[in-house]
């Protein structure tokens, strides 16, 4: 029976260091996508003169998952589009799950939210531009200590299972 249980700690830590480093893994790719939707909400707003709407509808169609259900989630809402930045923060909270990234992704995408459709365009173009900005420094870093940090989490699963086995026997 104390096999078992050993067995079970073991997988059950192990999953979890290798789901960690997953997350470590497709970070990047996650920070990618947030870029080129920037760079897609600028193409649309000022080069195309879309609405947030517009937009909106557009970039859920053509972005990938998860970023899509961000921007599905933003139409799907009943809410009043007066206060847009309200129901930016919100979909952002309830889709971060779902992404990859850090709390400093989060914070740059909040603060982005915050200056979404509150200056004319050349304004808005200069904030996507400083948004996108702070993500390429963002990916930087995370190509920077990915690759460590994915190593460093599965052997962090791994061992923390044994010291458990090893404690309870």
């Amino acid at each position: 029976m104390q096999w078992i249980g050993a067995v079970i700690v073991l997988t059950v830590t192990t999953w979890a260091g290798f789901d960690m480093a997953s997350r470590f893994k497709k970070r990047p790719g996650h920070i990618r996508q947030w870029k080129n939707a920037l760079q897609m909400i600028e193409a649309e707003m000022v080069y195309g003169q879309s609405s947030l709407l517009e937009v909106c509808e557009n970039l859920s169609t053509h972005l990938p998952k998860p970023i899509n259900k961000f921007f599905e989630g933003i139409l799907n809402e009943n809410g009043v589009w007066d206060d847009f930045y309200s129901l930016w923060s919100k979909q952002l909270k309830k889709h971060w799950s779902l992404n990859a990234l850090s709390k400093n992704e989060y914070e740059i995408l909040m603060q982005f939210g915050r200056t979404l459709g509150q200056h004319d365009l050349e304004q808005q173009q200069k904030q996507i531009q400083l948004t996108i900005h702070h993500l390429d420094r963002e990916l930087h870093d995370a190509l920077e200590v990915g690759d460590q940090y994915q190593k460093m989490a599965k052997g962090m699963g791994i061992l923390s299972g044994l010291l458990v086995i090893i404690l309870i026997m």
